[in-house]
């Protein structure tokens, strides 16, 4: 079992089907040697079935030797999940009789943007399973005397929490940013030494304009590398996976998009999903979108950054997808999966 606090980079992946699946197909524990997952509960999902796939991802984890961090924050006010929140109930999923013999811990993620009667449920909940916790960043940027009231409520050590400077969307370098970035630092800093520290911050935009393939460079990987350059010692590097940071309104999709995680830049493949057969008179032997899909794949494995079919299972499903093999093609969550599931395959390399 990998002890919490023991990686090189953190990656936050939201509660949803496409990376829920990515995390799905991880077989082999040194793929999480060096990754922590910290999964954030989506405040479009069904409480039942949120709970029920989150259960399954901290399973998971926990049979490859990695402790999952868990945020619930964007679902603390829903009634849905009883008295007890999400995390509480979670909690009663995870030690129920079965479990006793080997229980099953993650890590609580507390925000610092969070209610404050949330913050010492919070810490308890830290407490008990025995784990500690992740104190989690945002603006506004608390100053001492906020961050030292937050440490109080939760009255967890800090040498016992993982601190995550949450940039959030960050589509370029500014001076603004790290200049927050190294605030967040120098303050917390003076409590003493917490357990890890890691940079947070994601690139990929909202929308995406362009169609066929383009690249776009990975800011995260520049901001993560100019404060380590300032001398940021021990900071950790970690990214929203290959999605935008930020949730929104589901509309349906009027194009597939594949967002490939290259070494120092995305590489973006996008296509327009062509009209039904039925409008336009042609014949087909597959649905406008997942022959679509198959097109933004070809784009993939075409190009000079496709790591090779032997990198992930995301990448062999991505080389399937190109050769006219493969099923599900249609699912809107696919394109996602396959992406998480490379992007996962390269943090591992990255911090190796």
């Amino acid at each position: 079992m990998v002890q919490p606090g023991d990686f090189s980079a953190l990656v936050a992946l939201r509660a949803k089907e496409g990376e829920l699946t990515a995390l799905g197909e991880l077989h082999r524990a040194d793929q999480l040697r060096l990754v922590q997952p910290l999964l954030q509960f989506d405040a479009d999902g069904t409480p039942t079935k949120q709970l029920d796939d989150v259960e399954t991802a901290v399973r998971i984890l926990h049979n490859l030797g990695r402790v999952a961090m868990l945020d619930a924050t964007d679902v603390a006010e829903h009634s849905g999940y009883g008295a007890a929140g999400a995390l509480g109930g979670l909690t009663d999923r995870l030690t129920h009789q079965a479990d006793l013999f080997q229980p099953i811990a993650f890590i609580p993620v507390v925000r610092s943007d969070l209610a404050a009667t949330r913050i010492a449920p919070l810490g308890r909940l830290c407490r008990e399973l025995g784990a500690g916790g992740a104190l989690r960043i945002r603006r506004p940027t608390p100053d001492a005397g906020r961050l030292g009231r937050l440490l109080e409520m939760l009255r967890v050590d800090p040498e016992d929490l993982d601190l995550i400077v949450d940039l959030e969307y960050l589509p370029e370098l500014t001076s603004d940013a790290i200049a927050h970035a190294q605030r967040v630092l120098g303050t917390s800093a003076s409590f003493g030494g917490f357990r890890s520290t890691s940079l947070l911050a994601g690139s990929v935009p909202p929308a995406l304009s362009q169609t066929e393939v383009w690249e776009a460079p990975r800011v995260e990987e520049a901001a993560w590398d100019t404060l380590v350059r300032a001398g940021a010692q021990g900071l950790r590097f970690g990214d929203y996976g290959a999605v935008h940071p930020g949730s929104g309104p589901a509309f349906p999709p009027r194009h597939v998009t594949l967002r490939y995680t290259c070494w120092d830049h995305w590489l973006y493949s996008r296509e327009r999903i062509p009209k039904p057969d039925a409008e336009t008179g042609e014949t087909h032997s597959e649905p406008p979108r997942n022959r679509t899909f198959r097109a933004v794949c070809r784009h993939v494995v075409e190009s000079e950054g496709f790591a090779g079919a032997e990198f992930s299972w995301g990448d062999r499903a991505i080389r399937e997808a190109a050769e006219g093999r493969g099923h599900g093609l249609g699912s809107t969550s696919k394109p996602v999966a396959f992406a998480t599931s490379h992007h996962l395959a390269h943090l591992a390399s990255r911090a190796a």
